[in-house]
Formats: structure tokens, C-alpha cells, sequence
């Protein structure tokens, strides 16, 4: 068959164009006559043909299944991730917080116990009393600190007392040193002497005020360790008093006559004898408190 220019027919194997030829110049393929079956493109496609065309569906499956397998994927990371989040939620333990919680005792478990045991407990220890679980000791009758060291607030209260305490026993030590040389220096007619045991009268009883006034009701034996302190730094009043009347006399009298028969002088050394019993009690009642938070542990005669 010769072949023809301006035929539109092209190879069905190689995609050449063959014309009105029987055979292909290029794959010699047979070709069927012309006229046995349409032509497989119209006018102007002369680049493609019909078997690359028949291949193109199957170029979007691959695209399809790239899809589906992100979506997977997405799917299949976002399961992990919430699945992750709420699992220690599910896993706390019922006493100590390090195992998870045990399944119910089987009828076996519970026999052996031979008590029915309860999944919280065991045959040897029984019942879990542990620091979560078991009988916790409250602030208020925990003598020294709370869960982890903490002090506990009955204990924090107790040792403010204290020092409060504490800090005015070491205002009268600091005013009870001066007395002595003061009463010393009145008697050699010495003003200084008596405007001394002013300013410490004065003091002692400031002192005393302060010692009524003080907070001990979280401390061991506080009701006694207060009233002994109050009595010590009352009659220390009363003898300051005294020994002031008589300095204030004696100085005006130009120093003149028998200092130890003087009444005032009788009455502070009487009451300073009375100040020296309930600081030996007193000292008795604030040793232990003195050692438990590490103050100074006083002795009668520095009070």
C-alpha cells in the first residue's frame, strides 16, 4: 500500500505515523486497513498517541494512596499522643505512688489470706498504712515538725514564745549588772549612783509590764514559767523602788547617817531576797525550754 501523506493514520504500537501503509516503516507492526477502525485521534494530534493516552488514569492512584497514607500516618500520631497524656492517669498507685493499681484478689488470693483481703492489702502486712495512706499526725499534736521537716505551726508559735521570752530576760541581765555599783556609788553620795537605779527602776518596770503581757500558751509548762517570771521581776520592782526612796534621801540628807538601818534599804535588800526564790524557780521551769531551742540558759543571779 503506498504510503500517503495526508493520511491521518498512525501506528497502534510505536505511535509513527504510517499513513495508508499496511505495515509500519518503524516497529513493522501490521496495520489494519484503512476504513477497519476509526481513527485513533482527530485532526491536529499528531503528538500523542492513543496507547500513551490510554495510560494516563493510572498516573492518580499513586497520588491517592500517598494521601491516605498521610492520613494514616496523622491519624496514627495524633492516638499516641493522646494516649500518652491520659496513661499516668491511669496508673497511680493506692499507697505509696510507685506501682499500679492491683487487680481485684481472685477467690484463690482471697483464700490463702484467709481473710478476704482487699486489693490494698497483703497476708503479711495486711491493710497499707503508709505516710499516704495510713494515720497522719496533724500540726497540732506533732511536738516538732510536720510531714518533710517542716515545723509544724504549734511548734513555729512555741519557738517565738520563747525567744520573746528569751530576749527580755537579756534586758533585765543588762539592767540587774548596774545595780549593784549604782547603790555602791549613792552610798559614797555620788549622784550618778542615784540617777542609776532611777533609770533601772524604770526599766524593771517596763520589764515587768512586758512580762504580764507575753504570749505562752503553746509552750510546755507555760502558765508556770510565766508566773514565776513575773514573780521575779515584780519583787526586783518593788526592791529598785525601795533602794531608789532611800538614795534619794540619803543624797538629800547630804549623805549623812547609817545606810543598813534605813527602812527603804531594808525593805529592797528584803524584797531582793523575795526576787532571788522566784528566779530560782523560774530558772527551774525555763531550763528545758532554754534546751529544746537552743537559748541562753539563764542562772538567778543574771536576771
Amino acid at each position: 500500500m503506498a504510503y500517503e501523506s495526508g493520511s491521518n493514520r498512525f501506528c497502534r504500537r510505536c505511535g509513527s505515523h504510517v499513513g495508508t501503509l499496511a505495515q509500519c516503516p518503524r516497529c513493522r507492526a501490521q496495520q489494519t486497513p484503512q476504513g477497519g477502525e476509526p481513527s485513533a485521534t482527530g485532526p491536529g494530534d499528531d503528538a500523542e498517541p492513543l496507547r500513551l493516552r490510554r495510560s494516563r488514569p493510572w498516573r492518580r492512584p499513586p497520588v491517592l494512596i500517598s494521601l491516605v497514607v498521610a492520613a494514616l500516618a496523622l491519624a496514627l500520631t495524633w492516638w499516641i499522643v493522646t494516649a500518652d497524656r491520659s496513661g499516668p492517669q491511669q496508673v497511680p498507685s493506692a499507697g505509696q505512688g510507685r506501682a499500679p493499681i492491683p487487680a481485684p484478689a481472685s477467690p484463690r488470693s482471697g483464700t490463702e489470706a484467709g481473710t478476704g483481703a482487699s486489693p490494698g492489702s497483703s497476708p503479711e502486712t495486711g491493710p497499707e498504712t503508709g505516710p499516704e495512706t495510713g494515720p497522719a499526725t496533724s500540726p497540732s499534736t506533732s511536738p516538732g515538725t510536720g510531714d518533710g521537716g517542716t515545723p509544724s505551726p504549734s511548734s513555729r508559735m512555741a519557738r517565738q514564745q520563747a525567744e520573746a521570752m528569751d530576749e527580755l530576760l537579756s534586758s533585765s541581765s543588762s539592767a540587774r549588772s548596774n545595780l549593784s555599783e549604782a547603790i555602791t556609788d549613792a552610798t559614797r553620795c555620788e549622784r550618778g549612783g542615784l540617777e542609776t537605779i532611777r533609770d533601772i527602776t524604770g526599766s524593771r518596770r517596763d520589764q515587768l509590764a512586758a512580762a504580764r503581757a507575753l504570749a505562752v500558751t503553746a509552750l510546755a509548762g507555760g502558765a508556770e514559767l510565766k508566773g514565776a517570771l513575773v514573780d521575779a521581776l515584780g519583787a526586783s520592782y518593788e526592791a529598785d523602788a525601795a533602794f531608789l526612796a532611800w538614795a534619794r534621801r540619803h543624797v538629800a540628807a547630804g549623805c549623812t547617817g547609817a545606810v543598813t538601818s534605813d527602812r527603804d534599804y531594808r525593805l529592797g535588800l528584803d524584797r531582793s531576797e523575795a526576787a532571788q526564790k522566784a528566779k530560782t524557780r523560774f530558772v527551774r521551769a525555763w531550763r528545758p525550754i532554754a534546751e529544746t531551742y537552743h537559748l541562753t540558759a539563764w542562772k538567778p543571779d543574771q536576771i
